[in-house]
């Protein structure tokens, strides 16, 4: 016989404390298995990258002519196997036009990859015949392993604000937006844009503990070095010196002098190899050789007053940042709700990338930067927008899934078929290449299996098993009526504005006539390359149809009835979720 004190004891406490203790254990297994398969999808995009072998372009053979040329000892490219056309005269010789940064990082590995004969296997792939398909071996150094790297640092930020969602953000990035074709083309964007987002990461680590010099120091050193890549990040530079002063306490006289002493020592060790070279190319340790190119003479380096014409370019016309991957808007609101959480330091910092890339893009004499799928200049802030679309996916997942949806199909399809269009009406040439079956090379077709779907296989299958484990790893989302709505409205919304707007706006003749001024005459006739009126028309209800289908997969397989994840913000206090307090 019980008295009702044990009975209470025996009966309901101690239960509910083990069934408590199993609980946490049971989700903080669930949370490292989570942790696990999202690690398992970044990994699954940056070998999507490693998969396609894209064509010569000016841009790449720049940065491989003066890799070559450093590693005969020489700076001048006038000896190079490509006759790129980015490259700049000064005294009697031909210089890259490109920043030496990557050519620097690269160097190394290419010595390596010439030291057990890789210009043998490049010269007998049936890839790319004719082409020196070592800029694509050069490139998985170059360009591939920073766009991974660029995805995990998205990730582990992501997780910090959101935790749970950082691994969908991240596999967004890398197939949704510019980062994909980037990634797999040997330019300097994701190099660079890896390299100042890993400063704002090392900063926002040392923001969450007491203060640590050497972190900042070296986040210093990689933003020198991303400038040493890429000029404009310059602006990142200064918008993360801010961040570093908005600390609490940090303008106390010693804080500030340790904290920003060593942010500013490291960024000027970052730029000594753009000064070493400077002075070895031109013997001036400040001349650069965009300085000799004729376009980059008005204004400042090319760039004079922003224009808000240019800039509707620039986000909507059909090769613009948002039409062809709206999940960005996503990226926005996601920050919006970062700001309403109190983490109005990291908010600022990212709109002030945002806004001030925009309006130096917009004064550009070539906003697009020539053959691109996007303004391909503004790279640098997309990691910088994309881990907040954590934070849009848990509070907006009908949206977030649905324009996630659509920029991953457009992304891919412009990867895969032809990335490189000169104009805004060439983007037509994605569908017909698409139903023609005719793809970029990949590494199937160094085997010999040519160009069409028995060689794509390798990047859809690392692609596609990458979004669905991203999806498996995420908590469980409901996709109520309301949500679902709201999908179906975003996804009506950006169908007919890409079909129609940018033709019968005017935004696709704008940005046409961007390019006459640019120097390019041809622009305007469309029969010269093959462009055409309402460029997107088969594209959009594509990957509208997309959309369709991740809506209705989550509905049907995720809405099931089950547990959910807790309501309150990452910030709420510890003992409110504990299961003392539960």
């Amino acid at each position: 016989m019980s008295t009702p004190d044990s009975g209470s004891a025996t009966g309901t406490d101690a239960p509910s404390v083990a069934s408590a203790t199993r609980r946490e254990g049971s989700d903080g297994d669930a949370s490292v298995r989570r942790r696990r398969t999202a690690l398992c999808a970044v990994l699954l995009v940056g070998l999507a990258f490693a998969t396609v072998i894209q064509n010569w372009s000016d841009n790449q053979s720049s940065h491989y002519d003066l890799i070559r040329a450093l590693d005969a000892g020489r700076t001048t490219i006038d000896a190079g196997p490509y006759p790129t056309k980015d490259k700049a005269y000064y005294k009697g010789h031909f210089y890259s036009a490109r920043a030496p940064g990557l050519a620097i990082y690269s160097l190394p590995f290419y010595e390596l990859i010439n030291a057990v004969d890789a210009p043998a296997l490049a010269r007998s792939s049936q890839a790319l015949r004719g082409e020196d398909e070592m800029i694509y071996f050069v490139g998985l150094w170059g360009s591939v392993l920073p766009g991974l790297v660029m995805l995990l640092l998205v990730w582990r930020v992501a997780e910090r604000f959101e935790p749970g969602y950082g691994g969908p953000a991240a596999v967004v990035l890398g197939l949704g937006t510019m980062v994909l074709p980037f990634s797999t083309l040997m330019f300097s964007h994701v190099f660079a844009a890896t390299l100042g987002f890993a400063a704002f990461a090392t900063m926002v680590r040392e923001r969450t503990g007491p203060p640590r010099p050497l972190l900042l120091a070296a986040a210093g050193l990689m933003v020198g070095y991303a400038i040493a890549s890429e000029y404009p990040l310059a602006l990142v530079a200064v918008a993360l010196g801010l961040y570093l002063l908005s600390r609490p306490g940090a303008l106390a006289p010693r804080l500030l002098a340790t904290r920003a002493g060593a942010y500013v020592l490291g960024g000027l060790a970052g730029l000594v190899p753009l000064l070493l070279y400077n002075h070895a190319a031109f013997h001036s340790w400040t001349h650069l050789a965009y300085s000799n190119i004729p376009q980059q003479h008005k204004g400042f380096f090319g760039i004079s007053a922003p224009s808000l014409r240019v800039l509707a370019t620039l986000l909507f016309d059909s090769r613009g940042l948002l039409t062809l991957s709206p999940v960005l808007l996503m990226g926005a609101i996601g920050t919006a709700l970062l700001y309403k959480r109190r983490k109005r330091a990291e908010a600022l910092t990212i709109g002030g990338i945002c806004v001030s890339y925009l309006i130096y893009n917009s004064g550009y004499y070539l906003p697009f930067g020539g053959g691109s799928p996007g303004p391909r200049f503004v790279i640098t802030m997309l990691p910088f927008l994309a881990f907040p679309i954590a934070l849009a996916l848990r509070r907006f997942p009908g949206p977030t899934l649905a324009l996630a949806a659509v920029s991953i199909a457009t992304t891919v399809t412009a990867t895969v078929t032809h990335p490189l269009v000169g104009y805004e009406n060439e983007t037509v040439i994605w569908m017909r290449l698409l139903g023609k079956g005719s793809f970029q090379p990949t590494i199937a077709s160094a085997f010999g299996l040519g160009r069409s779907w028995g060689a794509i296989w390798p990047f859809l299958l690392a692609a596609g098993a990458a979004i669905l484990i991203a999806a498996r790893a995420t908590p469980r989302l409901r996709l109520p009526a309301r949500e679902l709505g709201a999908g179906l409205l975003a996804l009506a919304a950006w169908a007919l504005f890409a079909a129609l707007a940018p033709t019968l706006l005017g935004i696709d003749h704008q940005g046409l006539e961007s390019i006459v001024k640019a120097g390019d005459h041809t622009a305007l006739n469309l029969s010269l390359h093959d462009g055409s009126r309402y460029p997107l028309r088969t594209l959009a209800p594509v990957a509208a149809g997309v959309g369709l289908i991740a809506l209705a997969a989550m509905r049907l397989l995720r809405n099931k009835p089950g547990r959910q994840p807790p309501a309150e913000s990452p910030e709420a206090p510890t003992a409110a979720r504990s299961p003392a307090a539960a």
